[in-house]
């Protein structure tokens, strides 16, 4: 199955059903083998048919028995509720009868898992990018899914129907001058899927520069947009969609039908329902409107206001942060899977979702100081750290922020707490540090990303240790770490 399959060295998951049926041929050679030790003790011990029939079996019953000794606690997923708390933290990111747009498996199927199974947030429509680039799956989107209301679609079902509309290529027949002047979005995808724009199964859009009017008084009637939210509000959403191919005339630019899709989504729906990205989707799905998104939590809401994204963050810094909102779904609907409350091992699936929620908690936190509120500042950095313990999530430099950010409010008991941690961190990276450095040369090399990280840790610590007005602490972890600090030591 493997020689006929084809499947690649490096997956992105364990996919041991692959190998099921070869799990299946050899449990029958064990069988068998219970009988040719029972045969063997019957023929060479002289024991009677049942007795060897019984020690065979007790000896080959040893093998799992002692392997579920050993390894069942470290496999064991009692108490493991992280698919379905992280799939709630999305859904409940969201405001009433939303639109969210997921990327891949991990932060597709749970959410549905949570919607069907425990009838969490039905009122969300979750639309996955991935599927969203074939006809069936569009049409679906018409149509009434548990609490929430079918999908308005401009482009009608036949003009998706089958490879129709697969490439919609970027070209003004009328003065191709006019292809990058911005076009109402709305009235260009009623162009696209016009039955007279298809042509030897090729379809054409006018511009890729389209742009969403907005209607502020529309948008507050429909309770998507507060009255007093005016701050850095514009009067229209520019897209510019990424194309592919080159521009004309020197080849031929378009769009694919996931594309086409997507924008339909958003344009004929948005005066309608809140549209949302999860962000754990690639940074390009965004199709450019970074600065036009709010951070609502694990979704980035597209919204009438244009703000600068924080490039360095990919999709995590786009737009504003609607802190407040944020801070009331961390600290009233956020749950975190058990892994707050119980030591478990953390598979490497969770890496997307985890690292989604603190960024977004660390933003957070930031926002508030910027905007000096201390208080809930300090009380989303204490969330973090009983959300993600040590017990279960190594310390690395993702806790540097909630500890600037416990030094930052100028309260002394943030100050032990930021002390606390800060103790933890030290000592980790101290002990990772020695680890790697017992290596040999090759063996260095394995880690070499893993040691930097460690060396940069070292010197971000030693930054901060002084504003704790501890000595004898600062003295501590100075004699832990000083040989490592790269802004001194010039280590690489």
């Amino acid at each position: 199955l493997i020689m006929y399959s084809n499947q690649p060295p490096n997956e992105p998951r364990e996919r041991d059903y692959v190998l099921v049926g070869s799990f299946f041929t050899f449990c029958i050679w064990i069988g068998l083998s219970v009988l040719a030790v029972a045969k063997l003790f019957m023929q060479k011990f002289k024991m009677y048919n049942s007795l060897g029939a019984l020690a065979a079996g007790a000896i080959v019953l040893s093998v799992p028995a002692i392997m579920a000794f050993q390894n069942f606690d470290d496999h064991s997923r009692m108490g493991h509720y992280a698919s379905r708390d992280y799939a709630a933290n999305f859904l409940n990111s969201v405001d009433e009868n939303a639109i969210i747009f997921t990327y891949g498996d991990n932060d597709t199927y749970p959410l549905w898992y949570a919607q069907e199974v425990e009838n969490i947030r039905r009122d969300v429509r979750v639309v996955n990018l991935s599927l969203i680039a074939v006809d069936w799956y569009i049409e679906k989107l018409r149509r009434r899914v548990n609490d929430s209301a079918p999908l308005k679609l401009t482009v009608p079902t036949e003009a998706y129907r089958g490879n129709k509309r697969n490439q919609v290529f970027v070209f003004n027949p009328t003065n191709p001058q006019d292809m990058a002047t911005p076009l109402d979005a709305q009235t260009e995808l009623a162009y696209i899927g016009s039955s007279n724009n298809e042509k030897n199964n090729q379809t054409i859009m006018r511009s890729r520069n389209l742009f969403i009017p907005i209607n502020h008084n529309r948008l507050a009637n429909k309770g998507l947009l507060s009255p007093s939210d005016t701050i850095n509000l514009v009067n229209r959403i520019n897209i510019k969609l990424p194309t592919t191919g080159q521009p004309y005339p020197k080849g031929n630019e378009y769009i694919m039908k996931d594309q086409l899709a997507v924008l339909d989504v958003i344009v004929s729906n948005f005066y309608e329902r809140p549209v949302y990205f999860a962000v754990t989707c690639k940074n390009e799905k965004l199709m450019g409107l970074n600065d036009y998104m709010q951070l609502e939590g694990l979704g980035l809401r597209l919204m009438p206001h244009k703000n600068k994204s924080v490039r360095e963050l990919s999709i995590y810094g786009s737009g504003r942060v609607a802190e407040n909102k944020i801070y009331d779904n961390v600290m009233d609907k956020w749950a975190f899977g058990g892994f707050d409350t119980q030591e478990a091992f953390i598979d490497e699936s969770y890496a997307a979702e985890v690292q989604a929620m603190k960024i977004i908690m660390m933003r957070t936190a930031e926002e508030f100081l910027v905007k000096g509120d201390n208080q809930k500042a300090s009380g989303i950095a204490k969330k973090f750290f009983s959300s993600f313990p040590h017990m279960n999530f190594p310390y690395d430099d993702s806790v540097i922020p909630f500890i600037e950010t416990f030094l930052s409010t100028g309260d002394a008991a943030d100050k032990q707490e930021a002390k606390k941690h800060m103790d933890i961190l030290a000592t980790e990276i101290h002990q990772r540090i020695i680890f790697y450095e017992s290596l040999s040369e090759d063996d260095q090399e394995s880690f070499k990303n893993d040691f930097g990280y460690s060396l940069r840790g070292a010197t971000q610590v030693l930054k901060l240790v002084d504003e704790i007005g501890d000595q004898e602490f600062s003295e501590k972890i100075k004699g832990m770490l000083a040989a490592y600090d790269l802004s001194k030591s010039g280590r690489r």
